[in-house]
């Protein structure tokens, strides 16, 4: 017996460490970033180091205006030094921390797109300095600075987002679902489902829009000027506006139907009647599959694609079908399909 004892006391030591690394990983919070999630939102924080070394590097050196245009006779146009430091590390600070908010479990879904789109937003704000500035140290203290190849850096650096993006962990949805949720009304009681979503990335896109605009009409101004600087800060400022109108929206599901309305500017974007839908389904939304983000057409269908993640899907009566992001949208699903099945 003793015999028998020794010679299995390995198998039950190492089926105590399976299931011991078993219960490690499924207790584990889901959605938790692991070290290549981390890793890569830390190369976001690079630009943002270049930025400021090459500042800290090059201050002394630098005129008091920088180029920001090239013609076929040299500079064209110029900006005040201080403008362009604080705007392309405005630019880079905040990509920088919204990767690394994208670190927290709930931001797992489109964890690998931010990281993305702030890439591409720090890598083009860092090439930008690095065009303006460069070319300035680059051309020394009494030479006109000349573009020469720098645009070719700004190019390669605008791909900057693929370095995280590559590196993230991608998203894999392994966790058992929910079982449905079913809402049972009794006769002549009807409900309501309300809620209101917040976009942090429509809001600081919309603010950086602002903030650019202003810049830009600030220097419009200076040079008395009305010419590219203030029809570029009308633009953005006309950009700003969807990017604010998505920043907050309220959704409501009751028996009137399903209704989307701007949260800060109350604007009504879509309004399905109860009588026009035909089914509602739950389902994960992937941005690329619906044409990006924000609202989307397309023949035969349109969304509101706020992030990649669960949603719900409205089949129409006319045979069109309707997409929206929503963090749990079960209930409102659940909501609607009672009222339909009521109406029947």
């Amino acid at each position: 017996m003793r015999q028998s004892t020794r010679n299995y006391w390995p198998l039950r030591y190492t089926i105590s460490l399976i299931e011991r690394k078993r219960l490690i990983v499924n207790t584990r919070k889901a959605g938790q970033a692991g070290i290549r999630d981390v890793v890569a939102a830390s190369t976001l924080w690079a630009p943002l180091v270049v930025v400021a070394t090459t500042w800290a590097a090059w201050r002394d050196l630098l005129p008091t205006n920088l180029p920001r245009q090239w013609g076929s006779d040299g500079v064209s146009s110029t900006w005040p030094t201080w403008v362009a430091i604080a705007l392309v590390a405005l630019i880079c600070l905040g990509s920088a921390v919204t990767a690394t908010v994208a670190l927290r479990p709930g931001a797992a879904r489109s964890r690998r797109t931010t990281f993305l789109w702030a890439g591409f937003a720090a890598g083009l704000a860092c090439g930008a300095w690095l065009l303006v500035a460069g070319s300035t140290f680059s051309a020394g203290a009494n030479a006109e600075p000349e573009v020469g190849a720098w645009p070719l850096l700004l190019m390669l650096l605008m791909g900057y987002g693929l370095i995280p993006f590559l590196i993230a962990h991608r998203w894999v949805d392994d966790a058992p679902k929910p079982p449905a949720v079913v809402v049972t009304f009794v006769p002549a009681e009807t409900g309501a489902w309300i809620t209101t979503v917040t976009v942090p990335l429509f809001a600081l896109t919309s603010l950086a829009l602002l903030v650019t605009a202003a810049v830009l009409f600030f220097l419009a101004v200076r040079d008395g000027t009305a010419g590219e600087d203030l029809w570029g800060a009308a633009v953005l400022a006309v950009l700003s506006v969807p990017m604010l109108a998505f920043a907050r929206l309220r959704i409501s599901a009751d028996w009137r139907g399903l209704k989307v309305v701007t949260g800060i500017l109350g604007i009504s974007l879509k309004t399905i009647p109860l009588i026009a839908i035909e089914s509602v389904r739950t389902e994960t939304l992937e941005p690329m599959h619906w044409g990006g983000w924000g609202y989307r057409f397309m023949p035969g269908r349109s969304a509101i694609i706020l992030r990649a993640g669960p949603g719900i899907i409205v089949n129409l009566t006319n045979g069109k079908q309707f997409a929206l992001s929503l963090k749990a949208p079960e209930i409102p699903a659940a909501v609607l399909s009672t009222m339909i099945a009521s109406d029947a």
